[in-house]
């Protein structure tokens, strides 16, 4: 009885996700007309003392009526500010990436995150062709990527298609730097704020981190917390702190500021193209800080030693009988899982678990393999284990995931596919989802890796 109750207020919440979805795409699609009602002709005679035209959205968009946003604001309930800003991001979608918004149209995409995509390529100032050509490139990978990867792919092709504006905007971000002391509410504690190279707040955070390890194994049980809070005033008296690093190091007498034992040991993930490496431009992509141009790269890296290590084949068999993990799987594992795969998730496969996707048990061989692991955070791996979520790896990267309610989701390299909503058709402008394929398995995708 509980199960039915259950399923129930599922499809309660799900029928309700998707009247808000199609409610917000009606709304945007009536500012898109609206705004197409007010437009101007581009030769249109302008009365400097009456109505004038105003161009709201980016290069390439229309002139509108510049009393737009006041029948916009009334009608929302809003300030003709927040008006503004939202005809602005619905114009721009609609002018300047034509194919996003058909996907947002579609409901694969919300309103909401569609605007804050616009948002954050309107930061680079591309050129219509510069959004056509991104556009071109996003959209067909958009549906099933969670919010913080399809943000990291639209920083990445940007790195691409519009290097010269990524430069310009990384020279402004470093002209911004600054250290700032800001009071809390006790005068006792006190806020560190800086804005730095990312280079140097890797060595900083490592070598915060070695000290507070330093600490601890001197006798302090504070919290970790605590312990790099304490880290930060010996770091502000150096004299200490190369004395600490000294003795950790084992060196006894005269030591030399650039001695390499005295340099935090920081590891940093980049991931480069092999055209990348021939031409020497192209996007790199590094763990923790996000797309790069390779132009760049230098500012990050510095001119530091730099060890380069082969990569693991994602797919390559290699198995083990044992529970544990050893280290050349779980490289192999992260290096085909960039994200947690649980559905729509974006956080990172090296803070989580690797699990077993059929639960290892004792005297069967060859169970720790990369088609029977996958990186999970506690709560899913708990939502699996007690939670009565269900989870099948037909092939190395695929994860086919089964609700306690009985919903099905498809997750691969490429995102996350909902089942239940992979069949639709579209009646007017209203999305309607089938609501009779929760338990039918996915369909073959090409893209699969082979087994």
């Amino acid at each position: 009885m509980s199960g039915t109750v259950r399923a129930g207020a599922a499809e309660r919440l799900r029928a309700a996700v998707q009247a808000r979805v199609e409610a917000e795409i009606a709304e945007a699609v009536a500012i898109a007309d609206l705004a197409a009602e007010h437009e101007w002709a581009a030769d249109a005679r302008i009365d400097v003392v009456g109505k004038r035209a105003v161009r709201i959205g980016g290069d390439g968009t229309a002139l509108v009526d510049e009393f737009l946003p006041l029948e916009v604001a009334a009608l929302q309930g809003v300030s003709v500010s927040a008006a503004t800003w939202l005809i602005r991001d619905i114009v721009n979608l609609a002018g300047r990436f034509p194919l996003v918004w058909f996907q947002v149209k579609q409901g694969l995409l919300p309103v909401f995150r569609a605007r804050q995509l616009v948002q954050e390529i309107d930061t680079f100032d591309l050129t219509l062709d510069q959004a056509h050509h991104l556009d071109a490139l996003l959209a067909p990978k958009l549906p099933g990527l969670a919010w913080g990867r399809l943000l990291k792919l639209a920083r990445g092709l940007i790195v691409e298609i519009a290097a010269p504006q990524v430069e310009a905007k990384a020279a402004q971000a470093r002209a911004a730097r600054f250290v700032r002391k800001l009071p809390t509410d006790d005068p006792l504690v006190a806020y560190l704020s800086c804005r730095v190279d990312t280079r140097d707040a890797i060595y900083f955070d490592a070598q915060v981190d070695r000290i507070a390890d330093l600490l601890a194994a001197h006798g302090d049980t504070d919290p970790k917390d605590i312990l790099r809070a304490k880290a930060v005033g010996i770091l502000a008296t150096p004299a200490r702190a190369q004395l600490m690093l000294q003795e950790a190091a084992g060196v006894i007498g005269t030591i030399r500021a650039t001695d390499p034992r005295l340099v935090p040991a920081a590891t940093v993930y980049v991931h480069v193209a092999e055209e990348t490496l021939l031409t020497g431009r192209g996007t790199c992509r590094v763990e923790g800080v996000g797309p790069l141009s390779a132009t760049l790269l230098s500012v990050l890296l510095g001119h530091d030693r730099i060890t380069l290590a082969p990569v693991i084949r994602p797919y390559a068999q290699i198995s083990v009988d044992s529970y544990e993990i050893p280290d050349r799987i779980r490289r192999q594992i992260l290096l085909r899982d960039t994200v947690e795969v649980f559905p729509w998730s974006s956080r990172s496969p090296r803070t989580a678990q690797l699990d077993h996707t059929r639960p290892w048990r004792p005297g069967v061989k060859n169970q720790t393999r990369a088609n029977n692991l996958g990186p999970l955070s506690t709560r899913p791996h708990r939502g699996k284990t007690h939670g009565n979520w269900q989870l099948e790896q037909p092939r190395p990267g695929i994860f086919w995931w089964t609700s306690p309610a009985g919903y099905r989701y498809r997750v691969g390299p490429h995102g996350t596919t909902p089942m239940f909503r992979h069949e639709r058709f579209q009646h007017g402008d209203q999305i309607q989802w089938d609501t009779d394929h929760k338990h039918q398995p996915p369909p073959p995708d090409s893209d699969d890796p082979a087994p």
